[in-house]
């Protein structure tokens, strides 16, 4: 195509505007072709490397009727720069060169959102931006690195991008008007905030839905969303903003300073106290096994994909189990201050807050006034999500991480990367069992969180726990079909079961030790590991809650939701009621303390954060709503989708009246008086 207009001053001003936009609009037809390009790639390489889903006929058109959406939305700031070089440059065939290399940048940012979704599952959003530099590389390192069929791809799609922008820029395929109406229409589009994401109600999973979705689309708006906030600031102190008790059937806490916004009245009930033998004159020890990745999905009784976890299975059957329990966040980060603390999520989570954390209640150092000893022992660096320093804080005395473990314990396999996160789960048990044994003193409370559920899932003796899975599924009746599926996440499966041997390993060697006839143990995940795919919203926080304490005089099937907020409350309830030790009367707490009904019910509300950045699921009683849309919740943690604006409006206002409170300490980092902090430090 001839560039004479560059020459030519006598050419009008609008003629020129017109022909950019034809040039323009002409070589977005390469770029279309790309994007195209890219999602049959996409989408025929994860459904061959996962189940097929049911529901692929309406991923497939949602996906090129949503791939077409963002590419209108994009169009206007590919055009920006378009623009600048054609009227600003008087080299030819500089603004189709411009076109190329940015939309060479575009489709390998692209491609790498894909490669990140091949292999967690989720696409990745605006949790990018809620870690630091450090985290990233120590996450990218443990991560499987990119392989030479990755590679391949990557360069095949540039290739052919470029061959096609050669051929559309040597032939005129779109009238300038038309070219003018194209991005009068692409303009508006942006302007009315339109949404290139598909509906997340109408996909029969989790998967489904984001196997449907444009990654860089996804990653645009949630970025988007993170650094432009529109959300109003509401005044929770405001008149009739608090709605009344019976609107919403649950009773409010007494909050009980305006200067602190979550400080309120202790109230929580001892319900563990009457499922224990009790010896007053003996405090009881208490031990946490934080697993990373545990899901119901894969573990327990009712789950969906069928247990892989014998050992935790049996434990539960000589335990208080809670099988409708949820994780208070969707990745590590808020584990911790939610277990440990009940604390809000402030921007990133609790922990994220540094050295700007404030001084805060905890089970640790309320129980340390009382005679506990506390330690941590984690197999991996203590910097990652500032773990370390929040146990610090919270009390903690002897914190163990991944410089303290000396010789004789081994870390895990190197992934494809050649780095892995820290000491496996066997010798991670191994370690604890060792500190453990030497202890003199009680009472005490010890927190243990595991490591190896973890991409990229390499284990110890890892062809033996795949023949171990491979038994695993012969004993729950798969057929042949069934067991190809699920070898495509073998890796995954042997890690599971090798964590489940790791844990058995522990409690068989637990158990020979004094403390153990005057031990609580507490068991859950930190959240379900997504690179299995998720059948709904909220099947990411659904977790299990395992109770054991060989002081137990009755078990329980516990269908009633609780979350890790709750524990914290109820352990302390049990301290200050069935021990009578010191707790504070003025606390913190989100959870209100654990329910252990039988029936399914939820007598509790309260966030549940996915990423560090997203905050947009909140349940309260039997409903939960992502992003505005609400569900109802059935047993095993299902999702219906319910059309009730009146049910919507009363948990979205339950929702505000927790982010107005957590907008509040985000801003003045208040979470209670020095003169209370000091009486359990």
């Amino acid at each position: 195509m001839e560039n004479t207009y560059f020459e030519d001053p006598e050419y009008p001003f609008l003629d020129k505007i017109q022909k950019c936009m034809g040039l323009f609009i002409n070589l977005s037809l390469a770029f279309l072709l790309a994007l195209l390009l890219i999602r049959s790639f996409e989408l025929i390489y994860l459904i061959q490397s996962n189940n097929v889903p049911a529901d692929l006929n309406k991923i497939i058109w949602e996906a090129v009727l949503f791939d077409i959406l963002f590419f209108f939305k994009i169009l206007p700031f590919l055009f920006i720069p378009f623009l600048i070089v054609f009227f600003g440059s008087n080299i030819k065939k500089a603004s189709y060169w411009t076109f190329g290399v940015i939309g060479s940048i575009f489709i390998l940012i692209y491609l790498l959102l894909i490669k990140y979704f091949s292999v967690a599952l989720v696409p990745l959003g605006a949790d990018l931006f809620g870690y630091s530099m450090n985290d990233i590389k120590q996450t990218v390192a443990g991560s499987p690195s990119m392989d030479t069929f990755s590679i391949v791809g990557i360069l095949a799609v540039l290739i052919i991008f470029w061959l096609v922008l050669s051929f559309v820029n040597r032939k005129s395929f779109v009238k300038p008007k038309v070219a003018m109406v194209v991005l009068v229409l692409a303009i508006l589009l942006v302007y009315n905030g339109l949404s290139a994401l598909p509906p997340s109600t109408s996909f029969k999973s989790e998967f489904s839905y984001n196997l449907a979705v444009n990654k860089a689309a996804f990653f645009t708006e949630k970025t988007t969303g993170y650094f432009i906030n529109s959300e109003p600031e509401i005044d929770i102190y405001a008149i009739n903003y608090l709605e009344d008790d019976d609107a919403t059937g649950f009773k409010r806490f007494n909050y009980t300073d305006s200067n602190y916004p979550f400080l309120r009245t202790e109230d929580s009930e001892d319900v563990l106290g009457n499922f224990l033998n009790i010896d007053y004159a003996s405090k009881p020890n208490i031990v946490f096994i934080q697993v990373e990745g545990l899901g119901r999905a894969f573990s327990g009784p009712n789950s969906y994909l069928g247990s892989f976890t014998p050992f935790l299975d049996e434990l539960s059957e000589k335990s208080l189990y809670w099988e409708n329990f949820v994780a208070s966040q969707g990745r590590t980060f808020a584990s911790l201050p939610s277990i440990l603390g009940s604390l809000p999520f402030a921007e990133k989570g609790f922990s994220d807050l540094g050295a700007k954390m404030p001084k805060f209640l905890s089970l640790q150092n309320i129980l340390a006034k009382n005679g506990y000893h506390n330690n941590f022992y984690g197999g991996f660096e203590m910097e990652f999500d500032n773990q370390g320093q929040f146990m610090k804080n919270a009390g903690t005395d002897k914190i163990v991480g991944l410089k303290d473990f000396g010789s004789g314990y081994q870390r895990s396999p190197n992934g494809a990367s050649g780095m892995n996160w820290g000491f496996a789960d066997r010798d991670l048990m191994k370690k604890s069992l060792q500190m453990e044994s030497m202890r003199r003193q009680q009472p005490y409370l010890t927190y243990i969180e595991t490591i190896s559920m973890h991409t990229p899932y390499t284990i110890p003796n890892q062809q033996q726990f795949l023949s171990i899975f491979e038994k695993r599924m012969q004993s729950l009746g798969f057929d042949e079909a069934k067991k190809m599926n699920y070898r495509q996440y073998q890796n995954i499966y042997s890690s599971i079961m090798y964590t489940d041997d790791a844990l058995r390993y522990f409690f068989d060697e637990y158990a020979k030790l004094p403390a153990y006839k005057n031990t609580i143990f507490i068991i859950t995940g930190d959240h379900r590991l997504p690179e299995i795919p998720m059948s709904t919203k909220i099947d990411r926080y659904h977790v299990p809650l395992i109770v054991y304490s060989p002081m137990l005089k009755r078990t329980a099937k516990i269908r009633s939701i609780s979350s890790h907020m709750d524990i914290t409350p109820s352990l302390l309830a049990l301290a200050k009621h069935s021990y009578k030790l010191n707790t504070p009367s003025s606390v913190t707490w989100i959870g209100s303390g654990l329910d252990t009904s039988r029936n399914l019910r939820n007598i509790h509300n309260y966030p549940l954060k996915q990423t560090k950045s997203d905050l947009h699921n909140f349940i309260s009683g039997l409903f939960f709503i992502d992003q505005d849309i609400l569900f109802s919740i059935g047993d095993n943690m299902s999702l219906v989708p319910l059309n009730d604006e009146a049910k919507l409006n009363q948990v979205r206002s339950e929702f505000n009246q927790y982010k107005a409170r957590n907008d509040r300490f985000k801003k003045e980092f208040k979470i209670m008086p020095d003169q209370l902090y000091s009486q359990f430090k």
